[in-house]
């Protein structure tokens, strides 16, 4: 999934968030408003016959759909998610099209599975990209952000901030409570692995990643202001042009949670162990607004000289 600034000036309201998130019409937008604002677009299709990444063994085949989906947070953050399921197929012979959009995000896999092969095909999907074609989301959840018409926005955004992604992917597992993985390998790329008890808890995922995402972007936005503030110089005029606009535009949508569903908002409480984003999160917004304290500080006893 890729998380990312909306290019507008203000945040959009509820009716223009309805407008943007509309890919369907035979399907509502969802939407939250408390404690920050949360749209979510309808799920569409898109097929699929490709091969999958697993890892130590050959890449198997699967045929399908993936299910993805658009989101916006606070009317700041716009997000684009795919998700889909990989199933044992009832059959070892290709069916029609019309078999496969029947079941929207569920990939039916025609090679031979194993007991091993859930793990394997997540650990797959999170490592290094295969030499060979497999699968890989990073195409359909751009082409998303396309067909939702950011275009159609001002392109006028308050701030400087990248995208970045998140692969992720979840598996049942032998345990008694949800598990999370998190990792940063660069400047754009995270993963998640997720493993709960049961496969009735995989459904919800995907909320907890998009909410993952969010903030891991939030924490991101703003420890880079940090940087290049530093780099402008303390106190100058440039270093709050930096600062000041994450203060005002970003930091209110920082709830942690709040939108993840109940069965999985114990991963918050693994990930204030390890990294620990909360903690990040406090440090940096707080050194913002002491910088902006001692900034208006200044300005105020000079003019006073």
């Amino acid at each position: 999934m890729s998380t990312s600034l909306l290019p507008t000036a203000t945040a959009l309201q509820h009716g223009e968030v309805r407008e943007l998130l509309e890919l369907s019409p035979d399907h509502r937008v969802r939407w939250r408003e408390r404690p920050v604002s949360l749209g979510i677009s309808p799920p569409i299709a898109e097929g699929v016959d490709c091969g999958l990444a697993v890892a130590r063994h050959p890449a198997v085949r699967a045929i399908g759909t993936i299910a993805l989906r658009a989101t916006v947070v606070g009317g700041r953050i716009v997000q684009s998610s795919a998700r889909c399921s990989a199933t044992r197929s009832a059959s070892d012979k290709r069916q029609g099209w019309f078999h496969y959009l029947s079941r929207v995000g569920v990939l039916e896999v025609m090679t031979r599975v194993t007991h091993e092969t859930p793990a394997r095909l997540a650990e797959g999907f999170l490592g290094d990209r295969p030499s060979s074609p497999a699968l890989d989301l990073t195409s359909p959840t751009d082409r998303l952000l396309g067909r939702i018409g950011l275009r159609r926005l001002d392109n006028e955004a308050p701030l400087r901030a990248g995208t970045l992604r998140l692969r992720w992917a979840a598996r049942v597992g032998d345990l008694t409570r949800p598990q999370v993985a998190f990792r940063v390998h660069d400047d754009m790329t995270r993963t998640a692995l997720i493993v709960v008890p049961t496969e009735s808890e995989l459904d919800a995922v995907q909320r907890f990643c998009e909410d993952l995402a969010a903030h891991d972007w939030l924490l991101t936005v703003a420890s880079d202001a940090v940087e290049r503030a530093d780099l402008a110089g303390p106190g100058t005029n440039e270093s709050v042009d930096i600062l000041a606009p994450v203060l005002e535009h970003l930091a209110h949508l920082w709830a942690p949670g709040a939108h993840t569903p109940a069965g999985l908002r114990d991963l918050w409480a693994q990930l204030a162990e390890e990294p620990d984003l909360a903690a990040q999160w406090l440090r940096t917004v707080g050194h913002m607004r002491n910088r902006l304290l001692v900034s208006t500080w200044r300005a105020m006893h000079e003019n006073t000289l």
